[in-house]
């Protein structure tokens, strides 16, 4: 049976391009990441699904070094910017790596920022705006707990929208900064 070797997915006989990822069929099952049970390639050092790093040759995988600190070796791969990471520099969320720019998490999670404001409520507002316009929303608080302020970059607060989303939901926040928001859902 021929099988996909980006996604997994097996076709029946005959069939030669795989109609999701686009990628020419092989006939060999492929290999899969023992961490998050993925389709791999056999060139792949790292997974390209969580970033963690895959069997090899015990040579190639000790010449593996973190990006930011040379003399120490890599643990994983962030999934996004595919930066090399030791176990001190590497982040580990939802079972996968990333490196210390939080875009990449967020990115990583199909969320966006959609606006950025200084208070949580005024972050609320804007949220609860968004969802009655049918466009999904969350709001995510960076406030710096350690300091007894609401406003300033010390208590920025984000509105995170699915990326798909992102200038409809941008247009709707500038309309409600006009004073003249659409008077029936977007979507």
């Amino acid at each position: 049976m021929p099988y996909c070797p980006q996604c997994g997915y097996e076709y029946k006989p005959g069939i030669q391009v795989c109609p999701d990822c686009n990628a020419p069929l092989q006939e060999k099952q492929p290999a899969v990441c023992a961490a998050c049970g993925e389709p791999v390639t056999d060139e792949a050092t790292f997974c390209p699904h969580c970033g963690v790093m895959l069997e090899g040759p015990r040579e190639a995988m000790e010449s593996l070094v973190c990006a930011s600190h040379p003399d120490r070796p890599a643990a994983g791969s962030c999934v996004i910017c595919r930066r090399m990471l030791c176990s001190d520099c590497a982040r580990f969320r939802n079972g996968r790596f990333f490196c210390n720019n939080d875009e990449h998490v967020k990115a990583a999670f199909n969320w966006v920022v959609a606006c950025t404001v200084s208070t949580e409520y005024e972050a609320e507002m804007i949220r609860a705006n968004l969802e009655g316009a049918g466009i999904g929303a969350f709001v995510l608080p960076q406030r710096d707990r350690m300091y007894v302020t609401t406003v300033g970059d010390l208590s920025v607060t984000e509105v995170m929208v699915p990326r798909e989303s992102l200038e409809e939901a941008r247009a709707y926040v500038r309309s409600l900064d006009s004073g003249d928001p659409p008077t029936t859902p977007l979507s």
